[in-house]
C-alpha cells in the first residue's frame, strides 16, 4: 500500500457520501449546491478537493475553484491542490500555468483558480462544478454571479456566524463536520481545539467565558455561532415594495471605495417614529464597477465625470437629495457638486464620532429592504474588538462597515440638521 500523505478521512466519505446519495433528489430546475459546514481542523477543504481531483482525472470537466481572494487561495487551496496531485503522481509542471492560476487536462479540461476579490473574470461561463472555500468570506452577488452556469456548487465554511449559505441548506444537502471526522488530525490540532472548551467552561460544564464558549461552538462543534460582540441586534426587514411606498423624502449615505466596497444607500426617515429605513444601492467596489463596463463604457468613462459619476447616474439618484458623504475624500464631494449633485456633503468627524453614531443608531428603529444582501451582512457581522480575554472592547472591529458607515453617516445628519 502506498504511503500517502493525502489520505482520505472520514470527513472526505461523508461528503462523497452526501454527493452522491443527494444529486437524484433535487429538482430538475434546482440548482445542485451541497453545503459543507464545519469546525477547525474538520479537513473541510482537503477532502473536497480530493473529490473534486478523482473525479478529474476520470473525467472531462472545467471547474473552478474560488475564494473571496485570490492571494489568499494561492495559500491554501491552490497549494493543497498542487501537494495532493504530487502526492498521488498526478501533478504534471507542463500543465499549470501558474499566472493564470490554470491546471489544463486538454482542451475544454481544466481546474482553475480564481478570486472573487478581482474583476468577473469567468462569469457568465459553463463550467460543471464551482467549489467556494470559505463561502462565508464572499457575498451572495459574488455567488450568484460564478454559479450562474455551473451544474453542481460545493460550499464550505466555519460556521462563525450567518451568511447567504445557510439559506441553501435542505434536508439532504447540508453536512456539519468537526475535528472527529478527521482521524489524521495532529495531537496539538486537537489540544488547541480543546483549549476552546476548558477556557469557555467549568468543570461542570457552564459557561465561565462566553467568547471562548463560542468559539468551541463554531470551532470545536462546528454548529452556527454568534458573531462575538454584535453591534446591532434588532434591525428589521421590509420589502423593497413597502421602502418605495414610504411618504418620506429620500436622502442618500456615501462610503468611498476602490478596492473596498463603494457603499450607497438610500434612506429614509421618519421622525415620528424614530425609524431609520435603508436600502442598499451600491455594494461594489470602484474597480468591481469598472471592471462590469462594457467596453464602450469604459472608453468614455473619464468624459463622463470617472465611474463615481457614472454610478449615480446609472442609479438615477436625484440632483435635489441630500447626500452624506465620508469626509475623507473631499475631492469626490466636489466631484459630485460639479456634476449637479449641489447638496452632497461630508461628515464631520470628530474623535469619537464612530462611537456616537453607533449609540444613535442603537437608539434608533432601524429598518432595511430584504434585497440589500451587503446591509444584511454587514448587521450581522458587524461587532465590537475583543481584548486577549475575550472580554467585549469600547471599540468596533473595522471590517463589515462599508455599508453601515453610510448608514450611519446618514442617521448623524438627521440628528445635526
Amino acid at each position: 500500500m502506498n504511503d500517502f500523505v493525502y489520505k482520505p478521512t472520514l470527513a472526505f466519505w461523508k461528503i462523497q457520501k452526501l454527493i452522491k446519495e443527494g444529486l437524484p433528489k433535487f429538482k430538475d430546475n434546482q440548482q445542485k449546491v451541497f453545503v459543507i459546514q464545519g469546525g477547525q481542523g474538520a479537513g473541510k477543504t482537503i477532502s473536497i478537493l480530493m473529490l473534486i481531483i478523482d473525479y478529474v482525472e476520470r473525467n472531462k470537466s472545467e471547474v473552478t475553484i474560488c475564494s473571496a481572494e485570490l492571494s489568499k487561495l494561492k495559500d491554501t487551496a491552490l497549494n493543497d491542490y498542487i501537494k495532493i496531485m504530487q502526492d498521488y503522481n498526478y501533478y504534471n509542471d507542463k500543465r499549470y500555468n501558474k499566472s493564470e492560476t490554470l491546471y489544463t487536462y486538454g482542451a475544454g479540461h481544466f481546474v482553475e483558480f480564481l478570486g472573487l476579490d478581482k474583476k468577473d473574470v469567468g462569469k457568465g461561463r459553463r463550467r460543471k462544478i464551482v467549489y467556494i472555500n470559505e463561502a462565508n468570506k464572499t457575498t451572495l452577488q459574488q455567488y450568484t454571479d460564478i454559479t450562474a452556469r455551473a451544474d453542481l456548487v460545493i460550499i464550505d465554511y466555519n460556521p462563525d456566524g450567518y451568511f447567504y449559505g445557510t439559506d441553501f441548506i435542505n434536508d439532504f444537502n447540508f453536512i456539519n463536520l468537526t475535528y472527529l471526522d478527521n482521524e489524521y488530525l495532529s495531537k496539538n490540532e486537537i489540544r488547541n481545539i480543546l483549549a476552546y472548551y476548558e477556557k469557555g467552561y467549568d468543570d461542570e460544564g457552564c459557561i465561565k467565558n462566553q467568547f471562548w464558549a463560542n468559539k468551541w461552538r463554531v470551532y470545536g462543534k462546528g454548529e452556527i455561532g454568534s458573531v462575538e460582540g454584535r453591534v446591532f441586534l434588532d434591525w428589521k426587514r421590509n420589502t423593497f415594495q413597502d421602502f418605495q411606498k414610504l411618504p418620506f423624502k429620500s436622502f442618500f449615505g456615501v462610503d468611498w471605495g476602490k478596492n473596498h466596497k463603494f457603499g450607497i444607500v438610500e434612506l429614509k426617515y421618519d421622525s415620528y417614529t424614530n425609524t431609520l429605513y435603508c436600502h442598499q444601492r451600491n455594494y461594489f467596489s470602484e474597480n468591481e464597477l469598472l471592471a462590469k463596463l462594457e467596453p464602450i463604457e469604459l472608453a468614455n468613462i473619464n468624459n463622463e465625470g470617472g465611474i463615481i459619476i457614472h454610478t449615480f447616474r446609472k442609479l438615477g439618484i436625484p440632483f435635489d437629495a441630500d447626500i452624506v458623504c465620508d469626509s475623507a475624500v473631499p475631492d469626490n464631494i466636489l466631484l459630485l457638486r460639479d456634476y449637479g449633485w449641489e447638496y452632497a456633503v461630508g461628515i464631520d468627524k470628530p474623535k469619537g464620532s464612530v462611537m456616537a453614531g453607533i449609540t444613535l443608531l442603537q437608539s434608533t428603529n432601524v429598518v432595511y429592504t430584504d434585497v440589500s444582501d451587503g446591509i444584511d451582512l454587514e448587521f450581522k457581522n458587524y461587532s465590537y474588538a475583543n481584548d486577549r480575554l475575550g472580554v467585549v472592547d469600547d471599540e468596533v472591529i473595522k471590517a463589515f462597515d462599508d455599508i453601515i458607515d453610510p448608514i450611519r453617516y446618514g442617521r448623524r445628519f438627521i440628528e445635526n440638521n
